[in-house]
């Protein structure tokens, strides 16, 4: 299977997966119950595994493209946008491992906003930037 291929699967679910895991974890907050509390963090960590996957794939294609001598230019803003998302969910990864040992409210709190910031530029880097860059 070529990269660009998998880049865009995983990045398609690095897209899905964390979005559902917000949902989840808003819903844990609402409900309060422990068993959708581990389902959410249960997503949370598995999307922030794929996220960093797609991270991965993406350099591998820049890295190919550069090889081929074609055009990186104009995924430069996505690449960057891609960094700061696969450091942001290295650090939510790390957090939620951490949220599964021992509840910190403070730390729900900070755990909560950086969720929501990731998930939302990672949505902006996939959707708008993407679709921008081939003019949909």
């Amino acid at each position: 299977m070529e990269y660009n291929l998998v880049h865009a699967m995983l990045g398609r679910f690095g897209v899905l997966i964390p979005l559902l895991g917000l949902f989840f974890e808003l819903a844990s907050l609402i409900t309060q119950k422990d068993l959708v509390s581990k389902i959410s963090g249960a997503i949370v960590i598995f999307g922030s595994v794929i996220v960093f996957g797609a991270f991965l794939t993406g350099i591998e294609e820049i890295y190919y493209l550069t090889s081929m001598n074609q055009k990186i230019r104009p995924y430069i803003i996505h690449a960057a946008a891609g960094g700061v998302v696969a450091f942001s969910f290295v650090v939510i990864f790390f957090i939620r491992i951490y949220l599964y040992k021992k509840v910190n409210d403070r730390l729900v709190i900070v755990y909560m906003i950086v969720y929501l910031l990731a998930v939302m530029v990672n949505l902006f880097s996939n959707e708008f930037i993407i679709n921008t860059l081939r003019g949909e």
